[in-house]
This record gives C-alpha cells, structure tokens and sequence, in this order.
C-alpha cells in the first residue's frame, strides 16, 4: 500500500505548532481582556460617568427621575463584544484564549446586572421606606 507524502508538487498539510497553540493562546487570550478592560472603563467614564442634565423647574413635581440606561447599555455592549471575539476564538482553534474570552464575558455580563439593579434601585427608591420599617409607630 503506497501512501501519499508531500512532494515537490504537493505542499504538507499545514498543523499550527506547540507556539501558537499554547504560550501564543494564553497571552492573546489575556491581552484581549485587557483590551477589553480598558475600553469598557473609558467608554463607561464616557457615557455614564458625565455629570446629568440639571433638572428643569417646571417638572419639579413630576416625580422621582427616570431609570438611567447608560451605565447598562455601554456594559451591555461591551459584553456582547466580547462574548462574540471569544465565540470566534473558539471556532479559529484557540481554545484557552476563548474560554478565558469567555469567562470575562460572564464577569462582564454580572457587572452589567448588577449595574442595572444598581440604577434600577436608585429610580425606584421610595424616600424614607427603610426608616420606616424600623421606626415605632407616631403616637396620636
């Protein structure tokens, strides 16, 4: 049984070495979290670190403020960046890389609910509610 090696007219089948699959996969992997840690810092200062519209005195009676989405969409976007580079390296063969992607998607993915809960908390505070469960009853 002959079998078919690489000749001159035929090129060996191309294998990534132990370099770009081990040391070259662990250090791409952790920059891009530190890439992604950067920008996630700048574009949040941005867009939700900005000082808010001073509030117009004739809605002064409106109400309590409106939730604010802009800490949560910029950290909601960041994660979706993220889950998607590390979902492409995954399918381009370097598995430690994606995973840790990955596993900085899912921190990223609990900073932006808790981010959420946080500004849902703050738009939906009833002033004097926790003193109030605690205080003793006004006597008449």
């Amino acid at each position: 049984m002959r079998t078919r090696s690489a000749g001159p007219d035929r090129p060996a089948p191309s294998r990534p070495g132990p370099v770009a699959t081990g040391c070259l996969d662990v250090v791409l992997g952790l920059l891009l979290i530190a890439l992604e840690t950067v920008l996630s810092a700048v574009f949040f200062y941005a867009y939700a670190g900005s000082d808010p519209r001073p509030p117009n005195p004739d809605m002064a009676e409106a109400g309590p403020p409106g939730m604010d989405w802009s800490g949560t969409l910029v950290l909601a976007v960041v994660t979706a960046v993220a889950c998607l580079i590390g979902v492409v390296l995954l399918r381009h063969g370097l598995p430690i890389a994606g995973v840790v992607q990955l596993i900085g998607a899912c921190v990223l993915l609990a900073l932006t609910l808790r981010v959420w809960h946080n500004a849902h908390e703050d738009a939906h505070a009833t002033p004097g509610a926790a003193a109030s469960a605690y205080a003793a009853p006004p006597y008449t």
